[in-house]
């Protein structure tokens, strides 16, 4: 088994593309899981244009995640068969993938 590293994922979203992310969230969220419990995702959630206020809804940006992989093309697998990537929500141009070493992380 080959060495495991931490990866740092950032996934722009195009311009637009709120409500193709919002169709097919839920199927996002039904892939992302087995990938989560198999420790593949340690870390995944909506990048934010500004702070959350109640009663709003959330202007969402993107996606960061944080893998745990051998290599950065077994990160990006992963994400060219998300259906974010498929369904044109990611800004597959403008994704950054780099190598992450946690000093601290908690649970939810």
């Amino acid at each position: 088994m080959s060495q495991k590293y931490e990866w740092m994922v950032i996934l722009p979203d195009n311009v637009g593309a709120l409500d193709k992310r919002m169709a097919v969230r839920e199927q996002h969220l039904a892939a992302v899981k087995p990938n989560a419990e198999s420790g593949f995702w340690v870390l995944g959630g909506a990048m934010l244009e500004d702070t959350p206020k109640e009663g709003s809804p959330l202007k969402i940006t993107g996606s960061v995640m944080m893998a745990v992989a051998s290599s950065k093309e077994e990160v990006m697998e992963k994400i060219k068969s998300d259906i974010y990537a498929d369904k044109g929500v990611w800004d597959m141009d403008k994704i950054q993938i780099f190598p992450f070493k946690s000093a601290i992380r908690s649970a939810l």
